[in-house]
């Protein structure tokens, strides 16, 4: 959602392949499919999200992230910094 909007049948699949959700259900106990579902139910129920034409959207007001800027490397791929 931070380019606006996903498909809610994407929303699933595309949290299973962050890292992020990965540590965090095993941190848990949990497995990530589960862990997924109860995070997007949580956020439905909550307010956080809601669904319009099968898409999920942030419900907070909030500015887009400009697409450029998701384009940016790790850190890990920067430039040596020169010696001053």
């Amino acid at each position: 959602m931070i380019r606006d909007d996903i498909r809610a049948d994407e929303a699933e699949p595309d949290l299973h392949a962050r890292a992020w959700l990965r540590d965090a259900a095993r941190l848990l106990g949990r497995t990530r499919e589960a862990l997924a579902v109860d995070l997007i139910a949580t956020m439905l129920r909550s307010g956080a999200i809601v669904l319009r034409d099968q898409r999920l959207h942030a419900a907070a007001e909030h500015n887009l992230v400009a697409p450029r800027s998701l384009r940016t490397p790790y850190s890990r791929a920067w430039p040596a910094a020169e010696p001053r």
